[in-house]
C-alpha cells in the first residue's frame, strides 16, 4: 500500500511518501499552498494520482490538550474537499511530529530547515501511521 501524508498548512503543505512494503516514509518538496482548503484539496489529490497512493493520511494538529483549534477546523475543511474528489482519507493525530522534525533537522542550515520541516512532519506521521 502507499500512503501520502499530509502536513496540511495555507502556505505550505508538507507531504511524504509511505511504502507499506518497507514500513517507511519518504519526504518530497512541499506544496505551496494556494491559501483555500478547496483549491489544495485539488493539488493534493492530483499529487495522489501522481504517486499512485491508495490513501492520503491527514495529519489533525491538535492543540496540547488535546482540543480543537482553528487550524484543525481548517484542516478537516480541506478533508473533506479531499473526499469530495473520491480521495480515501484517514487521519492522524499529528501533535508532537513538528516538534520531532526539527530535532531530526536540527543539523540542517535555518533557511533549509523551514523548507524541510513540514515534509518531515509528514513523513515521521507516514512511518508511525504505517508502523501501528
Amino acid at each position: 500500500m502507499r500512503v501520502l501524508g499530509v502536513d496540511y498548512g495555507i502556505k505550505r503543505i508538507g507531504v511524504a511518501i509511505g511504502e507499506s512494503e518497507v514500513s517507511m516514509g519518504f519526504a518530497r518538496n512541499v506544496i505551496l499552498g494556494s491559501g483555500t482548503p478547496e483549491l489544495d484539496a485539488r493539488l493534493v489529490a492530483d499529487f495522489s494520482r501522481s504517486e499512485g497512493c491508495d490513501v492520503v493520511l491527514v495529519g489533525l494538529p491538535y492543540l496540547e490538550s488535546g482540543d480543537e483549534g482553528e487550524q484543525v477546523r481548517l484542516t478537516r475543511e480541506f478533508a473533506e474537499h479531499l473526499q469530495g474528489l473520491c480521495v480515501r482519507v484517514e487521519f492522524w493525530d499529528e501533535r508532537y511530529t513538528t516538534a520531532s522534525a526539527r530535532s531530526n533537522l536540527a543539523h540542517v542550515e535555518p533557511g533549509k530547515r523551514k523548507r524541510l520541516l513540514d515534509s518531515e512532519a509528514a513523513r515521521i506521521m507516514v512511518t508511525e501511521y504505517l508502523a501501528h
